[in-house]
This record gives structure tokens, C-alpha cells and sequence, in this order.
């Protein structure tokens, strides 16, 4: 049996394994029973793929998703790796060619959808075949509980009645307590092993909008990120086909996906977004996309997601490959009223009670006034220590309260004045003065509550309307004209009883507040990698990501590797990848280094890698030591190495000229390596880090003290 560690390396081009990986795996190839809760990006796959390589026999991987079975093979079959998927997008020849792999030993993993193993067919060819385990991805589809609820998952059950002596390995990104016993249950799990990763995810950011004006709110950002692949999502067909038609006749790359296109069009729009061919997906919230695209850099919801778990699961999507992404929910209460209509018509008690249920949970995490991170794992059921992050809406600008009840005591006079028979649009209307048809033809401008309100805009007010609701100081109907009542409430406030507090009209910034925690690298570089990956991905017809991710031309761009040996150090890059690929991107490197006299850089570990990105930001020793917590002769320690190393520091920004000259002559004298004697000759006006500097000159130069 080959070692896990080589096997990760060979295979996958990493050096060493995320949290819980390596137990997780080493438990599976014991023969266990396994349960896995991992966030999207944290590394599920390797769990099941690893041990499939380092143990006889093929391992069948349950997945419900076509477009992501084949995005898994294609990655796999790059790094070298027997995989095959079987489902109704092969020809029956196709079929029959995989079944033949199967029967022949040929393939380590088989990807099939749940409605296969009910194929009387293909389960005697199972039974012939030697299975070391069974993998059934995204298992919350098991539970009605869960966030994506599916019908034929329920069918897996067969395999524990029919294959008895073999592992089952569940894996999952999104599942509460409930969730997770439900899935335990229903495959008959035995004396299972239950990991669970944290559900943190700290490069995305997390911000909710107030929605007033969405088709400008999400243009603004997106123009942004051109030429970066982002998501919106939007409850309605009609919404999302509306929306990718405005933002391309804006110049944006967009197109819309839902169940409505026909399958040959919806498949075409989603290779398109996976080759990078287009920037935006704008698609229903309701249809999976089935994706595994790691570079998305940002998720967009146009409307209210049904769920936390539907809300996790989907901005999920975006920072795969571990780079800052955001996280953006443009938010409206009235977004609340469609899906409490939606729920209204669900056939039995105990849906809609679910329904009612996670739509609640979800509107209080949308109007939280806390850290929207720690929010999230506590509906997980994850204790977070911290109760701020660096990188939510709430914590980076907290939202102020006002008073405001005047402005309140306006608006339910106003709904008073109308009888109680008109929704939150008509009144903001007459509130601030529209001549609408159908305000003035009802002579409602002729009302004392006509056009009273001047600081503030409709939008606004809109708003404010949602908060009252919420609060208890209106109440809407559940009909399609969403009417506005008083309540008992709603009286103190108006006899000046009661004063009423709301959140200060929002103007925060609508752009990317993506945290500054990239790999700094040569952005010119990077494109032209870009470019090369995209020519070579559409020759082979694969995703681009599928030849390198983001993350591995960030760091050839970072540190010009120019060699093989240089080129096997980067994220990524295993031995199959650097057999097929390496020769073309190191010639692309090189061409791009040689005129500008750059030299390759020895890729660092991660802390000196975290000192030098903060160096290249601008910042100075001081600034960088306050900011991680170390002593400044550590950081320019981290900064010395990189030096020799070929980093463009001015080192007479930390050692003048004339005190270099000094320190030189001693060390002629003495030798550069006797830092001790040679402090002790220049005495108190010489630091340590200055003496430091110029032996790092001299090892950088090479130079020969005579």
C-alpha cells in the first residue's frame, strides 16, 4: 500500500493535508464507516480519492449532479488517476465501454447517479465486480431536512441491505444536527466514525444590501470584477432573464441559466461560465448548477434564499480555490411575502412547517444586527470564539439605530388615512407626493398625509415599512396585493405613547471589500498564464481550472519558477501535471522574465510568505510587526531571507550607506558569519538587524570578502 503523504503529493501536487483530512482517510482505508461534514472547499473529495488509490478494487461514488461527476472525472483523469462516470449523458456505447473498465479492473473510482444502483442490470454487475467502499456525495440530499431534498437518494438504503460487508463514506457541506442523524439513519451507518470540519469559511465575505434599485446595485459591483467569473442568483425565470439581458447590453459577459431554457441551451450557457467563455451565470435560486468551478470570486443573491442552508450551500460557490471572495444578499422583507405565498401552496402540514421554519431562520440572519460569520456557525451548531470577524457587513461598519418616530407616526397615519386597503408601494407613493394615475385619480393627493415625507426617497421608506412589520407595528396580508393593516401596536405609536427605533438608512458602499490576503504576485504574468491555460484548456476541451487553478498561476506569477524542480513546488502540481504541462508554462515564464532580469524566488513557508505579501502592500517593519503579533528582528529576518533570495528590497532603507561601509570593513576583518564579535567591535550605535543586512548583501552577491 502506497503512503497516504506520496499519494497526495503524486497525485495531487500538495504538500500536506488540510485539518481532519488525513484521520478521515486513514479510517476509511480501516474499513469504517465514515461521516463527513466539510464545507465546500475544505477538501471532501480527497477523503474518498485517496484511499481509493492506495487500496485495490474500485470505489463507487454516489453523486446527483451530471455536469459535477463529469467536472470530478476530468480532473482526475489530468492527474493521472482511473476514473469514469456513468449516466445518461453517454451514448449506450459509452456506457458499455465504462461497464467494460468496470468489469475489467480497469477504473480506481466510478461516478454514478443515485438511479443507477435501481438498474437491475448494473447492480448484478456490482455484485461481480470488487468494491473496497461506497462514497455517497452531497448525502444531505437524503433527508427531508436537508436544504436539497431528493426523492431517489432514498433508494441508498439498498446498498447496506445488499452490501453488507462494505464501507459507506458520507460526505456533506451543509447539514444541521438534525440533518446529520437523519442521513446516519437512513443509510444504516454502523458504529460510524463522524467528523466535523469547521463550517468557516474565512476568505469569503459576508455583507447583506437593503435592495432598492438591484439591476444598478449589481451592475455597479459587477463592472468591478471584469473579467472574474461571478453567480447571481434570483428566485423567478423571469428575474434572471431580465437581469443577464440588461447586463449585457451593459457590456457584461453574462447569461442566464433555469430549468425554463431547454437542456441543450442551459448545458451550453454552463460550459460557457466553466471554460470562461462568459464571466456571469445569473440562474434561479431554485435549479442546481451543479458546478465545481474553484475561481468564482463572487455570489450575488438578487432575492431572499429559502434557507440558510440553501443560502450556505450557494455562496458556497464562490472562493473554492481558497482566494478572498464575496458574498453579497441584496435584501427586501418584501422578498419574505413570495416565499410565505410559495409555502401557502406546498402539499402537506409537515412541509410547510419545515418551510415556515428555515424561512424564518433565515430573515432573522438577514436582519441581525451581529457578526454575520458567527451567526452562521451557530446555526450549524459550531461555538465560535470570536464574536466579530474582519470580514462580514456587520462588524467591518455596524449598522446604527435612530429615532424614528416621526417618521413612523407619518407612515401609519398614512396607512390609517388609506382605510387600510393599500399595499407598502401606493403609500410611499402618496407620502412623498407622486401624481401616479392611480394616486391622484382616487384623489388621494387630496390627503392630508399627501407628499409629507421630503428626506426621505421611496426606497427608503420602502424599507422602513419592512422593519415595522417585522417588528410588529404593521401587518401585511398574505393575498397577491399585500395590503397594509395597523396593528394594536401600531396605536401607542400613533397617540405619541410609544417611540418607535429604526436602522439608519444604509449607505455603505455597494463594491468589493475583498480582504487583502492574496498571494501578491505579478499581475501581468498572471494574465498571460491565464491566456496560455485557456489556449491549452480549449484544445483539450476541458475547464481551464482543470489545467492549473487560480491559486497555482498566482503563485508561478509570485515566484518565477523556471526550472522543473522549481515548477513541481507550486500548489498543484503533481507529477502527471508536470509531465503534460510544465514545459509550456515555464517557457511562458521565462520569455516574461528574461528582459526584465527577474529572477526565480525560493517559494517560502507561510509565515515568511504573510510578511512578504504585507512588505510588497507597502508596509513597513513596525506596521508588519504590530499587525502579526512578532518581534521586529523576526521580520526582518523574514524579509532577509527573501532578499537572498532574489526579493527587490532597498536595503538602505534599513542600513545607510555609511554604516554599510563600516560593517563591511569589519567584516573583512572578522568574516561575515561572526555576527557576535562583530556587534561587539561596532558597539551600541549598530543594531543587530543592520549587521544582518549586509551579511545578506553579501550572500545575495555572492561576494568574495578579501
Amino acid at each position: 500500500m502506497q503512503d497516504i503523504h506520496q499519494v497526495l503529493e503524486q497525485y495531487f501536487g500538495y504538500k500536506t493535508f488540510r485539518p481532519l483530512q488525513e484521520e478521515i482517510i486513514r479510517d476509511v482505508i480501516a474499513g469504517k464507516d465514515v461521516f463527513v461534514l466539510m464545507p465546500t472547499g475544505g477538501g471532501k473529495s480527497l477523503c474518498y480519492q485517496i484511499p481509493s488509490l492506495v487500496q485495490s478494487g474500485t470505489t463507487i461514488v454516489v453523486s446527483p449532479l451530471i455536469s459535477l461527476m463529469k467536472d470530478q472525472v476530468d480532473g482526475l483523469v489530468q492527474n493521472g488517476i482511473r476514473a469514469a462516470y456513468l449516466n445518461s449523458s453517454l451514448s449506450p456505447g459509452e456506457q458499455a465501454a465504462v461497464l467494460r473498465q468496470l468489469q475489467n479492473k480497469q477504473l480506481a473510482l466510478l461516478y454514478i447517479a443515485p438511479e443507477r444502483l435501481a438498474q437491475d442490470q448494473f447492480f448484478r454487475i456490482l455484485q461481480t465486480v470488487f468494491i473496497n467502499f461506497f462514497a455517497i456525495d452531497e448525502a444531505h440530499c437524503i433527508s427531508q431536512w436537508g436544504h436539497d431534498f431528493r426523492p431517489e437518494y432514498r433508494q441508498l438504503a439498498i446498498i447496506r441491505k445488499h452490501f453488507r460487508d462494505k464501507p459507506l463514506v458520507a460526505l456533506t457541506a451543509t447539514a444541521t444536527p438534525r440533518v446529520k442523524n437523519d442521513i446516519i439513519e437512513r443509510l444504516g451507518l454502523r458504529e460510524e466514525q463522524i467528523y466535523q470540519a469547521s463550517f468557516n469559511r474565512p476568505n469569503l465575505s459576508y455583507r447583506i444590501i437593503p435592495k432598492n434599485d438591484p439591476l444598478s446595485q449589481i451592475h455597479d459591483y459587477v463592472v468591478t470584477k471584469k473579467g472574474e467569473s461571478g453567480i447571481i442568483y434570483c428566485q423567478s425565470r423571469k428575474t434572471v432573464g431580465h437581469l443577464a439581458s440588461r447586463l449585457q447590453e451593459n457590456g457584461i459577459r453574462a447569461l442566464p441559466y433555469h430549468a425554463g431554457l431547454s437542456d441543450v441551451l442551459r448545458k451550453k450557457h454552463q460550459e460557457q461560465f466553466i471554460n470562461e467563455d462568459t464571466d456571469v451565470i445569473v440562474a434561479t435560486i431554485a435549479f442546481g448548477m451543479g458546478i465545481d468551478k474553484p475561481n468564482v470570486r463572487y455570489v450575488i443573491h438578487h432575492d431572499l434564499p429559502q434557507s440558510l442552508e440553501h443560502y450556505y450551500q450557494e455562496t458556497g460557490r464562490a472562493g473554492r480555490d481558497g482566494l478572498p471572495s464575496d458574498c453579497i444578499l441584496l435584501y427586501s422583507y418584501g422578498d419574505v411575502f413570495f416565499y410565505e405565498r410559495f409555502i401557502a401552496e406546498k402539499q402537506s402540514e409537515e412541509e410547510r412547517r419545515i418551510s415556515k421554519a428555515q424561512l424564518h431562520r433565515m430573515v432573522d440572519y438577514a436582519q441581525s444586527k451581529l457578526c454575520r460569520r458567527v451567526q452562521l456557525l451557530q446555526y450549524f451548531a459550531e461555538t465560535s470564539l470570536q464574536k466579530k470577524c474582519d470580514s462580514c457587513d456587520n462588524c467591518l461598519s455596524p449598522q446604527e439605530m435612530f429615532d424614528a418616530t416621526i417618521i413612523v407616526q407619518k407612515i401609519l397615519s398614512c396607512v390609517y388615512r388609506l382605510r387600510q386597503r393599500f399595499g407598502a408601494n401606493h403609500i410611499t407613493g402618496v407620502l412623498t407626493g407622486s401624481k401616479a394615475q392611480g394616486i391622484v385619480g382616487r384623489n388621494h393627493h387630496l390627503l392630508s398625509t399627501y407628499g409629507i415625507v421630503t428626506d426621505y426617497d421611496r426606497n427608503q421608506l420602502r424599507t422602513f415599512i419592512y422593519e415595522l412589520l417585522s417588528q410588529g407595528y404593521l401587518r401585511q396580508s398574505g393575498d397577491q396585493y399585500a395590503i397594509l393593516s395597523l396593528t394594536s401596536k401600531s396605536r401607542s405609536v400613533l397617540k405619541g405613547m410609544e417611540k418607535v427605533f429604526l436602522t439608519k438608512p444604509d449607505i455603505r458602499i455597494f463594491t468589493s471589500r475583498q480582504k487583502e490576503a492574496e498571494t501578491a504576485c505579478d499581475l501581468r504574468l498572471f494574465n498571460k498564464l491565464r491566456f496560455l491555460r485557456k489556449q491549452m484548456a480549449d484544445k483539450q476541451n476541458l475547464p481551464p481550472y482543470i489545467i492549473f487553478s487560480d491559486r497555482s498561476l498566482k503563485e508561478m506569477a509570485a515566484y518565477f519558477p523556471q526550472t522543473s524542480e522549481q515548477f513541481s513546488q507550486i500548489t498543484g502540481v503533481g507529477a502527471e501535471k508536470l509531465r503534460m504541462h510544465a514545459k509550456p508554462f515555464l517557457q511562458e515564464i521565462i520569455d516574461y522574465c528574461k528582459p526584465l532580469k527577474i529572477c526565480p524566488i525560493i517559494k517560502y513557508n507561510n509565515t515568511v510568505a504573510i510578511t512578504l505579501g504585507l512588505y510588497r502592500e507597502g508596509k513597513n517593519i513596525r506596521q508588519i510587526a504590530e499587525k502579526r503579533g512578532l518581534a521586529e528582528s523576526t521580520i526582518h529576518g523574514h524579509l532577509q531571507q527573501t532578499y537572498i533570495n532574489g526579493e527587490s528590497i532597498n536595503i538602505d532603507k534599513f542600513v545607510v550607506p555609511e554604516k554599510q561601509k563600516v560593517i563591511l570593513q569589519v567584516f573583512k576583518e572578522l568574516g561575515y558569519e561572526r555576527l557576535a564579535l562583530t556587534k561587539e567591535r561596532l558597539g551600541e550605535d549598530y543594531s543587530y538587524a543592520e549587521i544582518r543586512w549586509v551579511q545578506a548583501k553579501i550572500l545575495k552577491s555572492n561576494t568574495i570578502l578579501e
